[in-house]
């Protein structure tokens, strides 16, 4: 097992600005609310980001299965043109 070493003593003093930097208690409450609410309890339509991420799987999967589909038809043989030699 690695031992550590921690430095106790050796700690750097904070500006008065760096501590208000991190007392925004909205951005606390905010940032607890999003954690703390499932993400199956919202409606996939009601969050932007997902409902992009599932609309772009959507569209490209319908693209790749209209590619394939005509791609078969044209390599079928019924379209292909008889060689008259």
């Amino acid at each position: 097992m690695k031992k550590y070493k921690l430095n106790k003593d050796k700690r750097e003093e904070l500006s008065k600005e760096e501590i208000h930097k991190y007392k925004d208690f909205g951005k606390l409450v905010y940032n607890y609310q999003r954690a703390a609410k499932p993400i199956y309890k919202k409606p996939l339509y009601r969050d932007p980001k997902t409902f992009l991420v599932i609309l772009i799987i959507v569209l490209l999967a319908y693209l790749i299965a209209e590619y394939v589909d005509n791609g078969d038809k044209n390599n079928s043989p019924e379209n292909t043109p008889e060689r008259v030699e």
